[in-house]
């Protein structure tokens, strides 16, 4: 068993929202990361057309990083569509550009998000069929294309929906599908969950996948969460995969992603 590091990346014209720490062209933060050491690079992303598949497979070749995860965020911060909104045509385009991605995964051999883009609950709206109708079709997608999803619990100050790891997991265990899992973030976590290292035990059989930022979004070590104990849980627990540095480019990005791989790997 072991735990990877990766880092959160995403194109130049990304927006400034997305909690990624290098937003440059993906040769240069590729070599970046690699020379700090980091197993793998996570996939910021709006649409497939952002991605240059066999550039960004030669990128792999030459640093030796993994993608192990394309994040579909920008998805929902960009355009506002996601699964449960009342329109269906926003529906459909947040699907449509989220099996968009999901093409992009299956090419790199990566994990692909479910978070904010699942959307909320709307007063008046089926949203919760609306949301279990999107992800049935993007499930029946991920079979044909030998993908993974990962829903992410996202705290209540940013949606109101699937909020703590336990909401999470009853969502994936009904929807009940071998491709669909879960990817904590310990940062949501520290506001929804009365335990992170807790729930990191109770829901082990669910994670594929981890995001790590300290209280305040910036590297571990600049705020209060115990990387120690949150790690040793991970261990304890047999988690075998990525935990992804999803972390604010601050004091700046050079030294955010410096300090969070050298904070880390103390404890692994």
């Amino acid at each position: 068993m072991s735990i990877k590091l990766a880092l959160a990346v995403a194109p130049e014209n990304a927006l400034m929202s997305a909690f990624v720490v290098f937003r440059d062209k993906l040769e240069i933060s590729m070599y970046k990361a690699a020379k700090l050491g980091f197993d793998g690079v996570e996939l910021a992303l709006l649409n497939k057309k952002q991605v240059d598949l066999p550039n960004v497979k030669r990128m792999m070749k030459e640093t030796g990083l993994e993608i192990p995860m394309v994040s579909t965020g920008q998805i929902f911060a960009d355009t506002g569509v996601n699964f449960t909104h009342p329109e269906k045509e926003k529906r459909e385009k947040a699907l449509a550009d989220f099996l968009g991605l999901m093409e992009v995964a299956s090419e790199l051999g990566s994990l692909i998000n479910v978070g904010r883009l699942r959307g909320t609950l709307n007063e008046g709206s089926p949203s919760l069929d609306y949301f279990n109708e999107s992800m049935t079709k993007a499930l029946k997608r991920s079979e044909e294309l030998g993908v993974t999803i990962a829903l992410e619990p996202v705290n209540r100050y940013e949606i109101n929906f699937l909020n703590s790891c336990a909401e999470t997991a009853e969502a994936i265990r009904n929807l009940d599908h071998p491709n669909l899992t879960m990817m904590p973030d310990v940062f949501h976590m520290n506001i929804e969950d009365p335990s992170i290292e807790g729930s990191l035990g109770k829901y082990a059989d669910l994670i594929s996948y981890v995001h790590f930022a300290d209280s305040n979004r910036w590297a571990p070590g600049r705020g209060h969460l115990d990387f120690q104990s949150i790690i040793t849980a991970l261990k304890t627990s047999g988690f075998d995969g990525y935990a992804s540095l999803e972390i604010l480019p601050y004091p700046e990005p050079d030294q955010a992603a410096a300090e969070a791989i050298n904070t880390i790997r103390k404890f692994i």
